[in-house]
């Protein structure tokens, strides 16, 4: 894949203390012009941070309104880990890229579904690594 010419559309789902440790990676794709976040979920309480950390207007507390989002490339999973499996193949069945902030592979018996979900050519990549995903979009092509 080349470099995109316009950045890549981030929907983040999970608003807690991971988003935290993701929000200078974040800054970092911003200013180069690689990713712009354009909605985040997460419970009603985390709203005024999380859209004020991000600088985002869009907010919802359901992941799915992210992860069927027409304006959502990437779907970055930040929640606890018992929901990467489940955020992360819903993602991939609305094609989407999925970006995870931790391994799923705990879960052995979703971890089968999901990992042949991300070898289907329909489908978007799965990294659990933003910088390595974006750096393999503008190192392929």
């Amino acid at each position: 894949m080349a470099r995109p010419t316009s950045p890549l559309r981030l929907g983040i789902v999970g608003c807690g203390n991971v988003l935290s440790a993701y929000r200078a990676a974040i800054d970092t794709l911003r200013v180069r012009g690689l990713a712009e976040p354009v909605i985040a979920c997460g419970r009603e309480a985390q709203r005024a941070t999380a859209c004020a950390t991000l600088g985002l207007t869009r907010f919802t507390t359901h992941a799915q309104e992210v992860i069927t989002s027409p304006d959502v490339d990437i779907v970055l999973i930040l929640t606890s880990m018992t929901a990467h499996a489940r955020l992360g193949i819903a993602a991939l069945d609305a094609g989407k890229h999925v970006q995870t902030s931790v391994k799923p592979a705990k879960l052995v018996e979703k971890m089968w579904k999901f990992n042949s979900l991300k070898r289907s050519e329909k489908r978007g990549r799965v990294e659990d690594r933003l910088e390595e995903f974006l750096a393999g979009s503008s190192a392929e092509g």
